[in-house]
């Protein structure tokens, strides 16, 4: 199921992760509505996004790359979710070349067919744009701008030439609006950004709980060892975050892995 828009989890999937601290909270008085929740969310959504230096959040940017003189592109931000348009200019006055939306094609998700009639091969997990025009194609003087102009197939040499309308992020298409796209993260993104929610919980709740050492659980005591209510709690999901200090398998770095392009 797709998530509301600038959300990476679920207000359900923080409800149930912090159930008792949700449930403290609320025996002082200090509930927590789905709009605090949803801002909370939101809030660590961004910084999530932020520490990987990844696009997560489905995002639609236009930007400009130099010319490489290749037939491959790598554009900033991945995975690729959908090419919205794909130029090539002589200057930003002069068009050279225009991918069609239905000659772009993307890795996987093609017949044999399609790949002969198409012109651009994007590769979404990785953020490639390779031109796939065949050679007998490379002159084609009625698509030409302007016509007899005379093309390499590769993205010309150029300085900020190459135009790419694009949207990267983890979702998948709204109903409504096939050009728009609502957050489906996998289940890393989406641990992380309900973990980072949830740690946000208990910093609120620090102000209640603050020198609170134990607590009374029927005929038992909890105690925390002196770093207060639900300290404990926190650093477990630190640890699942960031590893226990030993190593460095946490969730965060698992998302931070270099992908080579």
């Amino acid at each position: 199921m797709p998530l509301p828009e600038g959300q990476l989890c679920s207000i359900e999937d923080v409800r149930q992760e912090a159930a008792p601290v949700l449930e403290w909270l609320a025996s002082v008085g200090q509930t927590m509505p789905d709009t605090t929740l949803t801002q909370y969310i939101q809030q660590a959504s961004r910084e999530l996004q932020r520490e990987v230096d990844r696009q997560l959040l489905p995002e639609r940017r236009t930007e400009w790359y130099d010319g490489n003189d290749q037939t491959t592109l790598i554009v900033r931000r991945f995975p690729i979710l959908k090419v919205h348009a794909c130029r090539i200019w002589g200057g930003r006055h002069f068009l050279i070349w225009e991918f069609p939306p239905d000659k772009i094609i993307y890795e996987g998700e093609y017949t044999v067919d399609q790949y002969r009639q198409a012109e651009l091969l994007v590769r979404r997990e990785i953020g490639a744009l390779n031109i796939t025009l065949g050679l007998l194609e490379w002159f084609m003087p009625l698509r030409m701008q302007p016509p007899l102009f005379v093309w390499n197939r590769r993205f010309l040499k150029g300085f900020q030439n190459i135009e790419v309308d694009y949207t990267a992020g983890y979702g998948v298409p709204d109903p409504s609006n096939p050009d728009r796209f609502l957050p489906e993260p996998p289940f890393d993104v989406r641990r992380a950004a309900t973990l980072k929610t949830c740690i946000k919980l208990i910093d609120h709740a620090s102000g209640w709980t603050l020198g609170v050492t134990s607590r009374s659980l029927g005929d038992r005591t909890e105690n925390f060892g002196g770093i207060g209510l639900f300290g404990t709690l926190r650093q477990r999901w630190l640890n699942e975050l960031y590893g226990d200090g030993r190593t460095q398998s946490g969730i965060i770095n698992r998302l931070k892995v270099t992908i080579v392009r």
